[in-house]
């Protein structure tokens, strides 16, 4: 379904009026745009979410082929809108299926805002969150990271929405903004990683514009308060209005009642009482009015409370109620014994309580709260009283049976005034019937006898109730049968069951009575238990024992009875005659008052004791446990159980009564009182204690002062006995703010005294008049006139007040008539109010101001301030006159003063120096220059009249005050007319620019002629009427072709005329010198250029161009990339011609490019990937009804973000991006500069020029700024390619004829020009995605990547760590992983790594390494750690390498080196060189940390603990602190140009020479290179990664890696050697001699076999057993004397690396330099010892005449035949003869022409290259080691390897790297063919020196010298391990030109 509606959307009819029409899919919304405005239809893919997109991928790999054609036909609307639609042109629609693959959307693009600035205007009342104005930015981007937040740089005032709205938050203000809002409006886009985002910044500026505002007040309400008492004029308080207008003009009240009840100051605001009495008026409320002088007001509410206050207090008129009275309980005694009912629920109501206070307000407000609240009660204020409620249900039978309360009333004044009181009182739980009876045994049993007397008790029954009074009186009954109820009855009193009925002898144990005994309570509903009671009828003889005895009869015992003490004695008889003895039990009941807890025990009494009667026996029950509390349990009831022999028993009960004693002592609560001070003897708490004792004699409290009271608290406070604690005099705060009071309280017996210390507190009333402290303050200050308003003064008033509760208002009354200060009144800070102005002399340079405190009671203190105000350079110096007018003579008044201007500074007297410097604009000084202090005007040489502007020239000199440091004063205008002289001969001034046109073929008689017009430059007097002529010296051929003539009737015109029709293809344009002459008969030289115009009258024939094309990231969009090319002498015909893509051209390559019809412009389309395309397209001229072919090569490269941020850069001068193109005159290829250049970069970096890619030529005012990469595996760093740059810069300009005026493009480093000024800076390099640089020479064109430098002012902030793992986040094989919300790395040995896995140690071995020079910091620290084998060394440098290469150079450099134990620093910032040096310990095995910190106040050098002894008398020796350099503005940034240079340097000067050149003011020393070991090197937070480096000698890392070992060999191992080495001559010799019985030497035409066997023997590949990896054609080129043709002279035996200059200009031999005889040979371009010439020149090859293998006679055993040509063939006919059978051969063998193709392309180990057919007919790609290609595929069949590890050759290969796709061999041209060089080509390729066959005019490659460190891993390798191997040649590389039509080899 997804499919048909995309289907029919893209079928949509584009003519169709409709504009934008939208649909819906599943995953994306599309909107098509049709017929909008051009009439041309547009499409955007969109997600639900909004995003627009420019890629179809979304769409199925399964769309049908309707689906594709109408795509096509989209894609022809969208990106070829330039054609017309009636323009009659074939369209190709291809309808194979092809994949559409989604791309991984990246982050590519910034977001960009429609406008470069917003401005609007507003309202300053304009309403908050209204809009402003809408900003609106894109971001081309798919998916989130198209989406943008916007986000405001002011949010305090302003806030935007996701649609870009601008709305103020808050009110907009004119008045302190100037009337302007400068803000910037950011965009952002949504990146998933926030470190990925992109943002875009516009300014925003919002002007105010000023409206009348009215005044406002610094509050909402005011509130004041004044005693009752208070008089006229009585302060109230003050109210504070303000205007942002400053037209502040007066205060009123308003609605005051009565009218005159209060007055207000109508300056200050200040409200007095007025004359009315309050007349019993408690609160007044009224309106404070301000009016500004625009007569608009706004008011404020104003409340005035009357405080009542007794006549001592009527003096004091304050703003607030004075708390004089302290809360009171009046009833408080009433609330004790206060019942509530147990079993209540949480919240229960208990009581409420009532305090009063009789002050006013806030003072007279009260708040309760419990001392104590048993986690049972909770108290809340309401409406002036407490409510006390329960917080739990209270259980009385649980111990909750009475609390002791105290509550706190407290009045809200403020904490240190708040006065407070106490009330204690009982709260009685009330007991409900909760709790039934419970008899105290759980069954009863008895015996009785048949004798038992009737009315007699049998047993009791006993029960307890936990209730209490009514709820605990238990009522019994007995509940039986109605028969047994005959015989027994219970007493409900007692529980005592009697035997009512006689019992018959025969019930004798026989009859058993079941009786049920009920215990009921009295409560309100009675709860009652059942027991069961059994009677056993016994015979006579069975009667249970009886009691006796029992003394006391009414037992009782003092509850303070000790352990053991006996209560009651009782004696029972067992009424068995024969058996006497009587058991006793006490038994324990269910409660407490039954013994439950045993409290009571029993004894037995001896036998025959006294107290016993004779016959029965005894025991004592006595006090087992002191727990007995009368306030818990007022009598027990005990049960005694007897038992006889006959197990008859009786149970007893025996109450015990117990006695109340004086046991406890009385309780006294803490509490904290308060009186205010100055009060009247009164009373200030009732002191309460609880005593829990119950009976009242033991209850009588009695207080007193305990005698630790001392005579202060005796003489000041009386304590009554019943509690009551007064003052006996007024107390004062001032003299004591607390007494201790010490309080006790007895009940009588000595031992309960119990003492407590209540603190009494006095509270403050504000009694004392305040005091300035004038040691502590700050009254006198001086303060700059600059200072603005709003910012504090400095003067500090310090107030001394002893009152607590005092009131400050400060008010400035006298000295302050301008208002220029204001004071606060609440805090005292005085603030400047107006702006100040020292240069008004009366009015503010100094101020005497009496300043006036009022604390709101007493007597107002007034205190003087002085503030001096000091002239500040505020004001601009001015020009004398705003116009001056100077004269002087072009030509001869030169050198000459011609005028003088003169300004003054306002800030200073006029009779005193104005300390004033002049300068002049920069462009101005290449004509004058101005005096500094004097400000006279001088030429610099001579003026010429005629180049200035009408004769006149404008200066604008600027002075500037302070000398030169202060402000600049507006430009003065200096007009300087400058005199003519007749020095000019008269030009030609028409036709324009000494240009005219003559069509070719054109009949002279018929040809308009062109008129001349001369003009002088000079004056009338000096210049015209003008004459003409030939000059003297005009060729005849132009005067044969042209006349002129003077035009009849007309001053100074001629005419020039043709005298024969011209042809364009001849000659083009015409250079036609002429004679003219002024009136003076001044004379010169003028040329007129003729151009004849061009007709299409020239055939047109097939032509060749190339394109490449640089596309960043493979993101560049749908654009033009050049045009075609063919040959065709005619110049403007374009317009005859039509173009279209010839059917030659491969579908792969039509798909992603299309060409203009009508003017052959060539458009690449968007996604196009990398590789070598070739487009073939047919050109008809239609004008001649001619056809022709025109090829292009486009190459794509997909330049990757890590080849732009490793760019080196330069720029050369005088140059235009085209020029660096253009090749030279009669050239056709190899001799543009940027060709050169690509060579000449190669040469410095030792790799081949296709591995250096020149992506960026801008064209810039004085030349062309050109950005490049190279990369052999990696990219080379920008630090390597900069710095090696730097240091063959002059060799490259003498030998490119150029001029490299700039070498790495960086603002940040020249601070003259730097864009952060004296800041931070850094480079940020962003390629521009939308706009690529396209350049085009006549046949080549370059597309490249337009960088644009960005510099932001910062060091480099860390962005946040992404949230998710990517490739690259941990560094040297480090694995990211998650840990604790972010992102870790395991590296490889974690101690040698940093948290990314930097490495942070390296070994250095007298070498170097190089690294990214420092960023440009104002505030900077750099730190190392290292440990070193001597104690020389250099540590590291970074600064210029050369000397000055140009004017503004940066000269900074720091310099860190060890000499002699020392360790010392040299540093130059710009301003002069300062050195500081620190001893170390002479210590090779610790290591040694050291820093360098520098900023704006100095540069200090630290070593921790230098000495290896941490003592304080040593760390001044560790560190080292000097001032920076230079006398005026010393620099603190340290603008490094040159690398960072660990352990030694490298292509640089010495530091003599550098000095010198340089300026630096000391000459460091020379060290020797660093032996040793660095462990951390770190700028500021940024951690050097040391394995970072592509440019370093004999270094190791880390520290501990194996380094060169030295072997000791003894005898023994000698001999072992020796006799293996000749074992293996031996195996060589014989493997030679087998190998030579299969080679076949060189003869006569036979050869022809040797070409069809694939150039070789049978054992060559194809035909032997064995694979040779390697194809020699030089076979073919040996000669009859066995030596190789074309080969160099044989006299030469050896070849140095050569300078560059011939071959560079294209004039010699592309792979040889030479260098002149006397100069040194540069054998490594980036080594220091060769550039200074202090190495020998390298050989690189000898005796390049040597054979190849199978011709190399001399190494054979036998000499070969000598090689004999046919007599008339030369070895060039041979060769295209053999080409020609060859290719008429079938397709088993192979073609040798692409050999030569192949060129040293090849690398070994690779067949790719077999397949030689000139067409692709298979679309099967093979790889280049694994897959031979279709000729040779059953070969592939046979010997295919299934993995690399098997092999077939003998020969061992190197390990060659892993390449990225554009490194792999290339291709056929049909298809895209990568075009960076193979692996072959890198260093480790083994021929990576060796520049390819096609560029290579002598027939063996010279290889440039081996430097002897190279920059990358490969490069080593290719020197140890990559054997001798040259590819073939090209053997006619010497002979002249193939013309066309011949077949050539490469």
């Amino acid at each position: 379904m997804r499919e048909a509606r995309w289907v029919s959307a893209w079928s949509l009819d584009v003519g169709r009026p409709v504009c934008r029409l939208l649909w819906l899919t599943g995953i994306m919304m599309v909107v098509l745009d049709l017929g909008c405005g051009a009439g041309e239809a547009s499409s955007s893919l969109a997600s639900p979410s909004g995003l627009l997109a420019e890629e179809a991928w979304l769409l199925s790999s399964s769309s049908s082929n309707h689906h594709h054609h109408h795509q096509k036909q989209l894609q022809h609307h969208q990106h070829r809108h330039y054609r017309s639609q009636a323009t009659n042109h074939k369209v190709r629609h291809h309808h194979e299926l092809r994949k559409l693959r989604r791309r991984q959307l990246e982050n590519r693009f910034q977001p960009k805002f429609t406008h470069t600035e917003y401005k609007q205007t507003v309202p300053e009342n304009l309403p908050v969150d209204t809009s402003i104005l809408q900003v609106h930015a894109t971001d081309d981007d798919l998916d989130r990271n198209g989406l943008i937040k916007y986000s405001v740089s002011d949010p305090e005032h302003f806030s935007i929405d996701e649609g870009g709205i601008l709305y103020n938050t808050r009110p907009l203000d004119f008045e302190h903004t100037n009337g302007e809002y400068q803000l910037y409006i950011y965009a952002e886009d949504q990146g998933a990683l926030r470190s990925s985002r992109k943002s875009a910044m516009v300014p925003a500026l919002i002007r105010v514009e000023d409206t009348p505002e009215p005044p406002y007040f610094d509050e909402v309400s005011y509130s004041f308060s004044v005693s009752e008492s208070a008089r006229k004029g009585t302060y109230v308080g003050t109210v504070v209005a303000r205007d942002a207008d400053l037209d502040f003009d007066t205060y009123k009240l308003k609605d005051v009642v009565p009218p005159g009840m209060f007055d207000i100051h109508p300056e200050n605001g200040i409200i007095t009482v007025g004359g009315n009495t309050f007349n019993d008026m408690w609160e007044f409320s009224f309106k404070a009015v301000a009016i500004d002088k625009t007569n608009q007001s706004s008011w404020v509410p104003v409340n005035v409370s009357i405080i009542a206050s007794r006549p001592m207090y009527a003096r004091m008129t304050w703003v607030h109620d004075e708390n004089t009275n302290k809360p009171v309980f009046s009833t408080c005694s009433d609330y004790d014994g206060v019942h509530v009912k147990e079993n209540g629920t949480a919240d229960a109501y208990v009581i409420v309580v009532t305090a009063t206070d009789d002050d006013h307000g806030p003072n007279g407000e009260i708040t309760y709260s419990l001392l104590n609240s048993f986690d049972s009660f909770k108290i809340a204020t309401d409406n002036g009283n407490g409510m006390i409620t329960t917080t739990r249900p209270l259980d009385r039978d649980g111990g909750d049976k009475e609390f002791f309360l105290t509550v706190i009333a407290k009045d809200r004044a403020p904490p240190k005034e708040a006065l407070q009181e106490a009330c204690s009182f009982k709260v009685v739980v009330e007991d409900i019937n909760d709790n039934p009876p419970i008899f105290d045994k759980q069954v009863y049993e008895q015996n009785i006898a048949t004798d038992h007397s009737p009315d007699t008790p049998v047993l009791r029954v006993t029960a307890t109730d936990m209730d209490a009074m009514e709820n605990a009186e238990i009522i019994y009954s007995l509940q039986a049968s109605p028969q047994d109820l005959l015989y027994f009855s219970i007493n409900n009193g007692t529980g005592f069951i009697k035997l009512d009925t006689k019992l018959d002898d025969d019930m004798a144990d026989t009859k058993v009575f079941h009786l049920k005994a009920k215990a009921t309570d009295k409560g309100d509903p009675p709860m009652s238990t059942s027991i069961d009671v059994t009677i056993n009828v016994v015979s006579s003889g069975s009667l249970p024992p009886i009691i006796v005895k029992q003394e006391p009869s009414n037992p009782s015992v003092p509850e303070d009875t000790s352990e053991g003490t006996d209560v009651v004695i009782v004696c029972a008889s067992s009424n068995i005659p024969s058996s006497p003895k009587v058991f006793f039990t006490l038994l324990n009941g269910n409660t407490q008052d039954t013994n439950s807890d045993g409290t009571f025990a029993i004894r037995d009494l001896n036998g025959g004791d006294p107290q016993c009667p004779d016959g029965s026996i005894g025991v004592a029950i006595y006090v087992a446990m002191r727990n007995l509390d009368y306030e818990s349990i007022t009598d027990y009831k005990l049960i005694l159980q007897v038992v006889n022999d006959q197990y008859a028993r009786a149970d007893v009960q025996i109450p015990v009564a117990i006695e109340d004693r004086n046991d406890n002592a009385p309780l006294l609560q803490s509490f904290d009182g308060a009186i205010v001070e100055n009060s009247r003897a009164s009373l200030i708490t009732t002191i309460k204690a609880i005593d829990k004792d119950v009976s009242p004699e033991f209850k009588r409290l009695e207080y007193s002062f305990d005698d630790g009271a001392n005579d202060i608290v005796k003489e000041k406070f009386e304590l009554k006995p019943n509690g009551e604690l007064w003052t006996r005099m007024p107390l004062d705060r001032e003299e004591s703010n607390r007494y201790q009071v010490p309080i006790q309280v007895t009940d009588g017996v000595p031992s309960h005294k119990r003492m407590t210390i209540y603190w009494i507190t006095v509270q403050d009333m504000n009694d004392v008049q305040p005091q300035f402290d004038k040691e502590a303050g700050v009254y006198e200050v001086v303060v700059p006139e600059n200072k603005v308003p709003g910012k504090d003064t400095g003067i500090r008033l310090v107030v001394i007040d002893p009152d607590i509760v005092s009131y400050r208002e400060f008010q400035i009354v006298q000295g302050n008539e301008e208002k220029k200060f204001r004071i606060d009144s609440t805090t005292g800070e005085v603030l400047i109010n107006k702006v100040l102005d020292y240069d008004a002399p009366v009015l503010d340079r100094n101020f005497t101001m009496m300043v006036r405190l009022f604390d709101g009671a007493n007597e107002p203190v007034e205190t003087p301030i002085t503030i001096a105000v000091t002239n500040v350079n505020d004001l601009q110096p001015i020009f004398d006159k705003e116009k001056y007018t100077f004269s002087i003579t072009e030509n001869i008044e030169c050198d000459k003063n011609f005028g003088n201007v003169s300004a003054t500074d306002p800030d200073l007297p006029p009779d005193v120096d104005q300390n004033i410097n002049y300068y002049l604009y920069r462009d101005e000084l290449k004509n004058f220059t101005i005096g500094k202090t004097t400000g006279n005007l001088h030429t610099i040489g001579c003026l010429d009249r005629e180049a200035a502007m009408r004769g006149t020239m404008t200066l604008y000199p600027r002075a500037m005050d302070g000398g030169g440091n202060g402000l600049d004063a507006k430009p003065a205008t200096v007009t300087l007319l400058i005199n003519d002289i007749n020095d000019n001969h008269p030009y030609i001034q028409s036709p324009d620019n000494s240009y005219a046109k003559i069509m070719e073929n054109a009949d002279p008689s018929v040809v308009k002629p062109v008129i001349i017009m001369l003009d002088d430059w000079d004056t009338e007097e000096h210049g015209c009427p003008c004459k003409l002529d030939f000059e003297s010296f005009t060729s005849a051929d132009i005067k044969e072709k042209f006349s002129v003539s003077a035009v009849q009737g007309s001053s100074s015109q001629y005419e020039l005329k043709p005298l024969k029709q011209l042809d364009r293809e001849k000659q083009k344009t015409y250079e036609i010198p002429f004679r003219t002459r002024d009136r003076e008969d001044v004379t010169g030289t003028r040329y007129l250029t003729v151009e004849v115009g061009d007709e299409n009258d020239s055939p047109m024939t097939e032509g060749a161009s190339s394109i490449k094309v640089y596309n960043y990231q493979g993101q560049f969009p749908t654009m033009i990339i050049g045009s075609v090319y063919v040959t065709d002498l005619d110049d403007y015909d374009v317009g005859d011609k039509n173009f279209e893509i010839d059917a030659s051209t491969s579908s792969e390559v039509d798909v992603h490019f299309d060409v203009d019809s009508n003017n052959g412009n060539i458009t690449m389309l968007k996604g196009t990937p990398e590789g070598e395309y070739s487009l073939f397209v047919k050109v008809k001229d239609k004008y001649r009804n001619e056809s022709a072919i025109g090829e292009v090569t486009i190459t794509v490269v997909d330049l990757t973000e890590e080849a732009v941020r490793q760019s080196g850069s330069f720029r050369v001068a005088g140059y235009t991006a085209h020029q660096v193109l253009q090749q030279q005159q009669a050239a056709t290829s190899g001799t543009s500069l940027y060709e050169r250049l690509k060579k000449a970069l190669g040469f410095i970096h030792s790799i081949s020029a296709e591995n250096v890619d020149i992506f960026t030529l801008r064209d810039v005012a004085d030349g062309v700024d050109v950005r490049y990469n190279c990369h052999s595996s990696p990219y080379y760093t920008a630090a390597r390619l900069n710095g090696l740059m730097m240091s063959r810069r002059e060799e490259l300009n003498t030998a490119l004829g150029v001029d490299i005026s700039l070498v790495n493009i960086n603002e940040c480093l020249y601070e003259a020009v730097s864009p952060c000024n004296t800041k931070s800076c850094q480079q940020f390099l962003r390629p521009n995605l939308t706009s690529p640089l396209v350049v085009a020479g006549d046949t080549t064109t370059m597309v490249g990547v337009d960088i644009t430098e960005e510099y932001p002012c910062d060091c480099g902030a860390l962005e946040p760590l992404p949230s998710e793992c990517y490739s690259g986040f941990c560094l040297n094989g480090g694995e990211c992983y998650k840990a604790n919300n972010s992102l870790a790395c395991k590296c490889p040995v974690e101690e040698d790594y940093g948290p990314r896995c930097e490495l942070k140690s390296e070994r250095f071995e007298g070498g170097y390494a190089w690294y990214e020079p420092l960023k440009v910091c104002e505030n900077a620290s750099l730190f190392m750690s290292f440990d070193t084998r001597e104690g020389d060394g250099l540590l590291l440098y970074s600064g210029p390498t050369v000397p000055r290469p140009w004017n503004d150079y940066p000269r900074d450099f720091i310099y860190v080196f060890l000499k002699d134990w020392v360790l010392q620093t040299y540093m130059d910032m710009g301003t002069g060189t300062v050195n500081m040096a620190i001893p170390i310990e002479h210590n090779k095995v610790r290591a040694f940390d050291y820093t360098i910190t520098w900023d704006d106040r100095g540069v200090t050098f630290e070593v921790l603990n230098c000495l290896g002894n941490s003592t304080a008398e040593n760390l001044p020796t560790c560190k080292r602190t000097v001032p920076l350099a230079g006398f005026k503005s010393p620099s603190h940034l340290l603008n490094v140009e040159g690398p960072m240079q660990l352990g030694g340097t490298a292509a640089m000067a010495n530091f003599k020479v550098l000095a010198t050149s340089h300026d630096w003011t000391l000459t460091p020393p020379t060290v020797k290179p660093f032996l040793g070991c660095v462990l951390e090197f770190r700028h500021n937070d940024y951690l050097y990664d040391l394995n970072a480096t592509d440019y370093d000698k004999s270094t190791f890392r880390p520290c501990d890696a194996l380094g060169p070992s030295r072997v000791i060999m003894g005898k023994q191992s000698i001999v072992i050697i020796v006799v293996s080495l000749l074992c293996l001559i031996l195996l060589v010799l014989l493997i030679l001699c087998l190998a030579r019985r299969g080679k076949k030497t060189v003869s006569y035409p036979e050869l022809d076999g040797i070409v069809k066997e694939t150039i070789g023997g049978t054992d060559l590949e194809g035909f032997g057993e064995k694979d040779m990896t390697q194809y020699d054609l030089k076979l073919l080129r040996v000669g009859p004397d066995g030596y190789l043709f074309n080969d160099v002279d044989a006299g030469k035996n050896s070849y140095t690396n050569p300078a560059m200059n011939e071959t560079l200009q294209g004039e010699a031999d592309p792979s040889i330099v030479y260098v002149d005889a006397g100069k040194y040979c540069y054998t490594n371009p980036a080594m220091n010892e060769t550039l200074q010439g202090e190495a020998d020149p390298s050989i690189v090859w000898e005796d390049r005449r040597r054979l190849p293998d199978v011709a190399d006679a001399p190494r054979q055993k036998r000499e070969a035949p000598l090689a004999k040509m046919p007599e008339g063939l030369s070895i060039g006919d041979f060769i295209d003869e053999n080409i020609k059978k060859v290719d008429k051969d079938p397709a088993d063998f192979d073609d040798v022409r692409h050999y030569c193709y192949e060129g040293d392309e090849m690398s070994i180990a690779s067949l790719s290259s077999i397949d030689s057919r000139g067409s692709s007919e298979s679309d099967a790609s093979f790889d280049y080691k694994n897959d031979w290609g279709p000729r040779f595929q059953k070969l592939n069949d046979i010997y295919r390897r299934e993995s690399d590890e098997e092999e077939d050759s003998e020969f061992e290969f190197p390990n060659v790297p892993k390449r990225r796709m554009r490194d792999t061999l290339p291709q056929r041209a049909s298809v895209p063919k990568p075009t960076a060089s193979p692996p072959g080509h890198s260093p480790a390729g083994g021929a990576a020196n060796n520049p390819p066959a096609s560029a290579v005019d002598s027939p063996a490659a010279v290889n440039f010298a081996k430097p002897e460190v190279q920059g990358s891993q490969e490069a080593q390798l290719g020197e140890t391990s990559q054997p001798n191997y040259n590819e073939a040649v090209n053997p006619m590389a010497s002979f002249d030109s193939v013309q066309e039509g011949e077949e050539s080899w490469c």
